[in-house]
């Protein structure tokens, strides 16, 4: 079933239903109406059941169901125990009520992708998609996700990830859409709309105000204007679940936002009209009256340690003490069911099979968003495209560049199939043939697989009492399937210095512990078992798996010349594969030969592309991991033709950005990104990304960093610093951030406080370039916002893509009381253009984005009069200039 939106939905049901009732009725007519030959539809006297979601069929079950049959569908349980055959090792599982046809449930974790025991596409991440600034290609990124879930068996998936980017050191900053919220909304619809075209329903996360800080204080005009539009925005798109979060929400009476009432009943039911179910994040349900505030599912899953408030025996507990009303969970499960019925998986659309996915039509969409998504930062020079005589002189230099560096290197993503990705060196040999390709050499510079420790450094003992010369089982000489190995002895240091030590691993994870020192522990989750059931070869600590396709867990660490204690432990996963277990190393003196042979490469070559990644908890105070940023400047002191290619997902520290001609950033790009960078770099296609945040010139330029601010920071002020999110916790006890900014986020807060950032929201240079003229305004269609319009026009040799973007201004009378941003983004478009073209393009202003909060009056309104309107290429520029009077 394709829920293609809730009225048909609700219609057809309600068709449905009156069919069979007329039938029960003809049945009951001629004596053999039964109980039985009803299903038990109808109630002593033949009253209809209760009108508890308004769809006769869910009502029918659940005025059917038991108490205890209830209670298992507000409980996540763990498919282990209870199906370990078909256990797809998912975040979340539901078991299903046999009796009644109700199957089981299981929910997949994301973004990007989906993730279970199996390898799955590994697709462009959220920074990446937002970047594109294009709904079809957003769309499109959800038709893989809900196509490849149901390949995988799963049922929903819980993506997108809509919450803020209001802080870039935020750890899970680079799972978002960036820091504007009409780019954020629009984003996750467009997303959801197309996960949801497969069947597969769609849980937004994670609500409200879920940003980096553990205990929020939100202000209702900030909380409706920028925290809650995503949300709106999801809703209206038909999302089936929201995931409530884990921190406390303060919005007049601070509450945990799971145990929120208002935020969960007053503002996401009662305000939105959401009518889907809303599930706790894993652990963020603290306590069992939380079903009174509006959650209607808790999901511990397949976690371990984590209470269950909601467990049968809590439940009647709580019943009987008159804590929590049987109504109210009745009610929570007619929310789930009424989904389950709306994607078909009370008619058997559920599927719990795995199928292959469709790998050539997944991967057409991840190598289409990476190359749209590529944003051009600098480029001086035209240095980009790389001309014929630069592809003759090529030095690409870094391990992103022979290997693709697909996804960033840790959280809730499928970290891709890497048999699917091509390094952007082999994908440019591909594509420009032996004859175009002989100019173009690769230097590694940071070899992260590294190599087998020899015997002469090991004395090796398994814990059979057998002696190993080295401890390198992998290919033919693995272990056999679910054999658990450990290994003891010691490690002969040549001499002392900084020591790569790398345990890679595959059917197994793999925990190094040097003189008695646990370093890594490879291919483990949150617990000391893959999370996943499996270790994937991307489950290693870094952004690479090994060349040959292990997960890779590295250590940096120094070490004294001579012997140290080494152990080894092999844990088998659940895949049943062979056990493959290496310990590599690379030696002080292996890597200054590296850099060394890669500085040489550049200073041999005319032009030196340098590929540079970040871990994914970005921060501007800190350097490059593993020595890039010297990397860069020693490269770019021999080369003045340097390019630098990033991946990462968030702002970085660019030390070097006045030596180096041009930088590209791509994101974390997926599977097909080796591809994607080598259209871009070659010239192939046009690089029409623009940045989805703003790129600082320095961290305490930001709103969450700034000295004379501690409230607006994510650590907060007061309260316990060792504070948890997790139970018994409730995080109350936690420091405060207060959003005193207001509705200032982002590119807002720079032009309020007058920053002047590295590089402004919105900002992507082309290979081409556009013009904009005739800029004029109207009233839109039905009066619904306001119609731009406008002549874009390809002034280039090439074709490109041009991103125009409507900018309002603040109301020349703003209503008293009221915040308005300097300059708010208010629409935009991705136009295709072939040289010389022009088009007139229209983009239509919402009226939501004329309106602002009134916390006065609790409602929607238009501030009137004249505002600024410009049409622009990002958010500090000029672009073409108008006014429009707004009217009320």
């Amino acid at each position: 079933m394709t829920p293609s939106s809730r009225s048909r939905g609700t219609r057809r049901r309600t068709r449905r239903a009156v069919a069979l009732l007329s039938a029960l009725a003809a049945l009951s007519a001629t004596g053999m109406g039964s109980a039985a030959a009803s299903g038990g539809a109808t109630r002593a006297g033949g009253a209809a059941p209760p009108a508890v979601t308004g769809d006769a069929r869910v009502d029918r079950l659940l005025a059917r169901m038991t108490l205890d049959e209830k209670l298992t569908l507000i409980e996540g349980q763990s498919e282990a125990v209870l199906s370990p055959d078909t256990n797809q090792y998912q975040a979340g599982y539901l078991p299903g009520i046999a009796r009644l046809g109700i199957p089981s449930l299981r929910l997949s974790d994301g973004p990007p992708g989906v993730i279970t025991r199996q390898d799955s596409t590994g697709m462009t991440d959220t920074m990446g998609v937002a970047a594109t600034f294009s709904d079809a290609d957003a769309r499109a990124n959800g038709t893989v996700i809900g196509r490849d879930a149901r390949a995988l068996g799963q049922d929903m998936v819980l993506e997108p990830f809509v919450n803020m980017d209001r802080d870039t050191s935020f750890a899970r900053g680079f799972n978002t859409f960036g820091e504007d919220p009409l780019l954020t909304g629009r984003t996750g619809a467009a997303e959801i709309t197309g996960i949801q075209s497969q069947g597969t329903m769609a849980e937004v996360k994670h609500y409200i105000a879920y940003d980096g800080a553990n205990n929020v204080t939100v202000d209702q005009q900030t909380l409706h204007e920028v925290y809650l539009q995503p949300f709106e925005d999801a809703v209206r798109a038909g999302a089936a679940g929201v995931m409530c979060s884990y921190n406390v929400v303060d919005v007049g009476t601070p509450a945990q936002s799971c145990g929120n009432r208002e935020t969960l009943t007053s503002i996401l039911r009662d305000e939105l009209g959401f009518k889907g179910f809303v599930t706790s994040d894993w652990g963020a349900d603290h306590a069992t009256d939380y079903i009174n505030a509006g959650l209607d599912m808790e999901m511990p899953g397949n976690s371990e340690g984590i209470p269950n408030y909601f467990s049968p025996t809590a439940m009647k507990q709580a019943i009987a003490g008159g804590q929590v009303k049987e109504s109210r969970i009745t009610q929570a499960v007619g929310r789930i069911l009424y989904e389950y019925d709306r994607f078909g998986l009370l008619d058997g659309a559920s599927k719990h099979t795995v199928t292959p996915e469709p790998r050539a039509a997944d991967e057409a969409v991840v190598r289409q968003t990476g190359a749209d998504a590529a944003t051009l930062l600098k480029n001086d020079s035209g240095t980009l495209p790389l001309s014929r005589s630069a592809l003759g002189s090529l030095a690409l230099i870094g391990p992103g560049a022979g290997q693709t560096i697909a996804t960033e290197g840790g959280g809730e993503k499928s970290g891709g199939i890497v048999s699917e990705q091509t390094g952007t060196f082999q994908a440019l040999k591909s594509e420009l043939g032996q004859a175009g390709s002989g100019g173009i050499r690769y230097a590694v510079a940071d070899d992260m697989t590294g190599s087998t420790v020899p015997a002469s450094a090991l004395a090796l003992t398994r814990g059979t009492g057998q002696t190993d010369a080295t401890l390198d089982f992998t290919g033919p000489h693995a272990l056999p399937a679910g054999q658990p190995e450990s290994w003891s002895g010691t490690l002969t240091v040549p001499q002392a210095g900084d020591y790569w030590l790398n345990i890679q691993a595959l059917g197994a994870t793999g925990a190094l512990t040097v003189d008695g020192r646990t370093l890594t522990t490879v291919g483990a989750g949150f617990t000391s078992a893959p999370r996943y059931g499996v270790v994937h070869a991307t489950d290693g600590n870094g952004p690479l798996p090994t060349t040959d396709g292990l997960a890779n867990g590295r250590s940096f660490v120094h070490l004294a010349a001579g012997a140290h204690q080494l152990a080894v432990k092999a844990s088998p996963d659940a895949s049943g594969r062979p056990v493959e277990m290496r310990l590599n190393w690379v030696t002080p003196a292996q890597q200054r030969a590296n850099h060394d042979a890669a500085v040489d490469a550049a200073r041999h070559a005319r032009t030196a592309v340098v590929f540079a990644w970040d871990s994914e908890d970005g921060d501007l105070s800190k350097p490059l991991p593993e020595g890039q940023d010297q990397l860069i400047q020693d490269v770019a002191a021999v080369n003045p033709n340097t390019v630098v290619v990033l991946n990462t997902g968030q702002p970085v520290a660019m030390p070097w950005w006045s030596r180096v001609k041009s930088v590209l950033e791509m994101y974390y790009p997926g599977d097909e990104g080796g591809w994607a960078t080598a259209d871009v770099l070659r010239g192939a296609v046009d690089p029409g990304g623009h940045l989805p945040f703003t790129w600082p010139a320095s961290l305490d330029q930001e709103l969450a960093h700034q000295s004379g601010h501690p409230e607006r920071s994510s650590a907060g002020v007061g309260g316990n610093p060792n504070c948890s999110f997790f139970p018994p916790n409730t995080a109350l006890d936690c420091p405060v951030t207060t959003y005193s900014e207001g509705v200032d986020i982002g590119y807002r807060f720079f032009q309020a406080t007058g920053e002047t950032p590295l590089l402004p929201f919105g900002a992507g240079l082309s290979y081409t370039s556009f013009r904009y003229s005739g800029l004029t305004t109207a009233q839109a269609p039905g009066g619904r916002g306001l119609a731009v319009s406008f002549r874009v026009t390809n002034t280039g040799g090439r074709a490109g893509d041009a991103v125009p973007q409507i900018y309002l201004g603040a109301p020349q009378r703003p209503p008293a009381g009221v915040r308005f941003a300097p300059r708010t983004l208010a629409g935009y478009a991705r136009v295709a253009l072939a040289p010389g073209e022009s088009r007139t393009v229209t983009i239509t202003v919402p009226a939501r984005q004329l309106q602002y909060w009134s916390t006065e009056a609790g409602r929607w309104a238009t501030a009137s009069g004249p505002r600024a309107v410009s049409v622009a290429p990002d958010a500090n520029a000029a672009g073409l200039t108008g006014t429009v009077n707004v009217r009320g």
